[in-house]
């Protein structure tokens, strides 16, 4: 074992180079599993924890359990195959012999944005089991400003008998990274670290410097409100790109337009995000909850942050409403309609339905008894389609129908646009493929 805590950065991710650390990856999901095949690929020993065996079994495999992720699927498959990297079930053993430990499970909410610790805190007691002297165990979920000291760190020393910033080193890295574009993220963002104490985020820091540039900050709370200030950003910044849609259909004018010309040759002071159907992933309708609940705990006003999750909130019920005013032009109701969907993806060319807004889109739709609500989604089979409440179709079968939503832009989608050009008057564009759609958000029929 080679004891990573104490020493200085650069000699850590020379160690790593030499194949001499092994890093245990609790939490090979689809962030996870890429960045321990991406520290495979730069030389570590990986282990990764996962609790599903037939996961865990494709893996060993070889096999990529997950799509949509550029370079992942190879290099799975060669590092398995160069015994660089190994799945397990097993969380205790995994951390007894690794040198590093990365926590990488997912932290949830509930309806009313109450953060859910039960993943994080089943993770820290199986890698306090297998913790010794000389580990550093790096926090690397997204989480609330303070957690990492405060709910981790309790129950690794209670587990271990071992006491953080002394006999072991606990940093707290964010994922600064996206489904679909993890490996291109890891090496093109600078990661940030920051420790309880100077020997952690230094270790932290050699750790990951095998992808580029580390930001040091100066604690624990810095490192976990950088990523926490980032993905709530993006989530007020989508809410004003939003409000602008709705403001701009009204006035017959193009908000994608307008957008365009408001951000170009502007980047320094003008960075307006695109309207949407709603803002889904396991991120950003996540995060703010984070600080609006701490602003509450510290009596911060936390009004802007609320407003904007509402905003985003009512796009999908603003989605349905442009269907229904689509379907009236044509002289149709709702009822009696079958609606297709393009795209059930919280956005293009991934699989991921985590509060997705075409699932949203279907209950709402539901309620005024349409014929049928169809949907096409390369990504996902006819069976997992069925299974998320909608009648799998084709894409043909899909343009035939009276109305059509499109969710995401999917490849498979803009090789189509000779096709969805011939439906322009009954296609509901959430995303601008179609310019012209005579009904896209931000821009209608009047």
């Amino acid at each position: 074992m080679v004891k990573v805590y104490g020493r200085p950065a650069e000699e850590v991710t020379n160690l790593l180079r030499q194949s001499k650390v092994t890093i245990d990856v609790v939490g090979i999901g689809n962030m996870g599993l890429p960045v321990a095949v991406s520290f495979a690929k730069e030389g570590a020993k990986v282990i990764g924890v996962r609790t599903r065996q037939d996961v865990v079994d494709r893996i060993n495999q070889g096999e990529c359990p997950f799509i949509g992720e550029p370079q992942i699927p190879e290099l799975l498959q060669k590092m398995v195959k160069a015994g660089k990297l190994r799945a397990t079930t097993d969380g205790v053993e995994a951390a007894r012999e690794s040198d590093v430990v990365i926590i990488l499970v997912p932290l949830l909410v509930d309806e009313l944005g109450k953060e859910d610790y039960s993943i994080i805190r089943s993770a820290a007691r199986q890698v306090g089991k297998g913790l010794e002297k000389g580990h550093l165990v790096i926090t690397s979920t997204t989480m609330p400003p303070g957690a990492t000291e405060k709910i981790v760190r309790p129950i690794l020393e209670e587990e271990s008998g071992l006491v953080a910033g002394k006999d072991f080193g606990l940093a707290h890295s964010p994922e600064r990274l996206m489904v679909g574009r993890v490996v291109r993220n890891l090496y093109r963002f600078p990661k940030v670290v920051g420790g309880l104490d100077k020997a952690s985020c230094e270790a932290a820091a050699g750790v990951y410097g095998v992808f580029g540039e580390v930001l040091q900050t100066s604690s624990l709370l810095a490192a976990e409100l950088a990523k926490v200030f980032e993905g709530t950003f993006r989530d007020v910044n989508i809410a004003y790109a939003n409000f602008l849609a709705k403001l701009c259909e009204p006035l017959g004018v193009d908000a994608w337009e307008v957008i365009h010309a408001a951000n170009k040759d502007t980047g320094e002071h003008c960075m307006i995000h695109r309207p949407s159907s709603g803002v889904g992933g396991h991120c950003i309708p996540v995060y703010p909850w984070f600080l609006i609940n701490k602003a509450k705990e510290l009596g911060v006003d936390a009004t802007l942050l609320r407003q904007a999750r509402h905003i985003n909130d009512t796009m999908p019920q603003h989605t349905v409403d442009l269907v229904i005013r689509c379907l009236n032009a044509q002289g149709k109701p709702v009822k009696g309609s079958r609606i297709g969907l393009l795209g059930l993806s919280f956005r293009s060319d991934v699989k991921e339905t985590r509060f997705a807004s075409s699932l949203i889109i279907r209950e709402i739709l539901s309620e005024y008894q349409p014929e049928a609500i169809l949907a096409h989604d390369p990504h996902f089979s006819k069976d997992e389609i069925r299974k998320l409440g909608f009648t799998p179709a084709t894409l043909a079968e899909i343009l035939d129908a009276e109305c059509v939503i499109l969710i995401a832009a999917h490849k498979t989608y803009r090789e189509s646009l000779a096709k969805l050009k011939k439906i322009k008057n009954r296609l509901v564009d959430t995303t601008n493929l179609l310019s012209d759609a005579l009904w896209k958000v931000g821009k209608i029929q009047l």
